[in-house]
């Protein structure tokens, strides 16, 4: 048996069957609608193709966005390194720029870097440093050799000093004591010294001031009896190895203590540096002329001539001191009491010898009263 059924909706087909269906017999057709037999065509679609490839879709899609994430992290990270080496590079070059210390790279014994700083120091501009055929002209002469010789261990990565101190020399040839950093860098890909140059001037002048006040005294600006007792040590070791005399000098002012009682200690002290002054004319450069304490002075005389020659310096003492000082409009006299003793003769050690210049000043003192 078979049953056909059509659309209603397609009048064509539905035409050729109502035409076949009026062919076949009456009792055949009666018997098929009877039957309720029909044959039905179906088209089914395949979702689960559909959902494979949706899925599919959305795994690209996921990967898209996470690639995308991903970048714009990383172009975020690149941005934000980039910020900071701009910063670090901004940083770096204002350090440099704005050091206190002088810097240069040196390469091939030239300058091919050097700071404002360094210009500064020493009297060049930065075109000028860096014409320069080398950098000794920035070096004083007497330390050239040293400081070129350190230059070339650290270049050949031998040893040599970190920092140290030397001398630099100005464009006017002023000289001046620096400290210097020195290290192996690579510059360009070659080998460079990277040089911190300190002007320490101030701290050498600070130094020195501070040395000269723990051995000078501080009204006459003569030596003390500390500096006085090293250079007696210092004579006395030259004494020995020439075998020649050497004289120390105790000088005691006389009616002092009346000077400062009667007008005050001003006017004493006046009368002190009066005295020193005049004193100082009459040594000779190898002669150590000392304020040891109150109205006591020293004087050192190596090589000197005997007793012959100390007495020749006590008789232009005792002609110095004759005219009187005009002390804030007071006219002052002032006479000393002498005594001395001669190396060997007197003593062998320094203290020997003053305590006998000492001991001879105290008996003409007494005498002369």
């Amino acid at each position: 048996d078979l049953g056909i059924a059509v659309r209603n909706d397609d009048p064509l087909l539905f035409s050729i069957l109502n035409k076949a269906v009026n062919n076949i017999d009456p009792k055949v057709v009666q018997e098929l609608e009877s039957k309720w037999l029909s044959v039905t065509y179906e088209h089914r679609f395949n979702y689960s193709l559909l959902w494979k490839i949706l899925a599919v879709v959305l795994i690209v899609v996921v990967l898209l966005i996470y690639r995308a994430r991903r970048i714009n992290i990383f172009n975020r990270k690149l941005q934000d390194l980039n910020m900071r080496l701009q910063e670090s590079e901004g940083s770096y070059r204002s350090l440099v720029t704005n050091a206190h210390e002088g810097i240069a790279v040196v390469q091939n014994r030239k300058l091919v870097y050097a700071n404002p700083r360094l210009c500064e120091m020493t009297g060049y501009d930065q075109d000028e440093l860096l014409d320069l055929e080398s950098f000794l002209p920035l070096i004083a002469p007497e330390v050239r050799g040293i400081m070129m010789a350190n230059h070339q261990k650290r270049i050949a990565g031998k040893s040599a000093p970190v920092r140290y101190e030397s001398l630099f020399m100005r464009k006017d040839d002023t000289i001046y004591p620096i400290e210097l950093t020195g290290v192996l860098i690579s510059w360009k890909n070659k080998p460079a010294t990277l040089n911190i140059i300190s002007d320490i001037s101030e701290r050498k002048a600070a130094m020195e001031s501070v040395r000269f006040m723990a051995l000078h005294d501080t009204l006459t600006h003569l030596p003390n009896r500390y500096l006085m007792m090293e250079r007696l040590e210092q004579a006395l070791a030259q004494a020995r190895r020439a075998e020649q005399p050497l004289g120390v000098l105790f000088l005691d002012l006389n009616g002092f203590k009346k000077v400062n009682d009667t007008y005050g200690h001003e006017v004493g002290d006046l009368l002190l540096e009066g005295v020193a002054d005049r004193l100082k004319e009459l040594m000779r450069d190898s002669d150590t002329l000392a304020r040891i304490g109150g109205d006591e002075f020293v004087i050192l005389m190596p090589q000197v001539d005997g007793k012959s020659g100390i007495d020749t310096l006590i008789i232009r003492i005792h002609k110095a001191l004759e005219t009187p000082f005009q002390l804030n409009s007071l006219e002052i006299k002032s006479s000393t009491s002498i005594g001395f003793s001669i190396y060997p003769e007197d003593g062998e050690r320094a203290r020997e010898l003053l305590n006998a210049a000492d001991q001879h000043m105290y008996r003409v003192k007494q005498e002369s009263r």
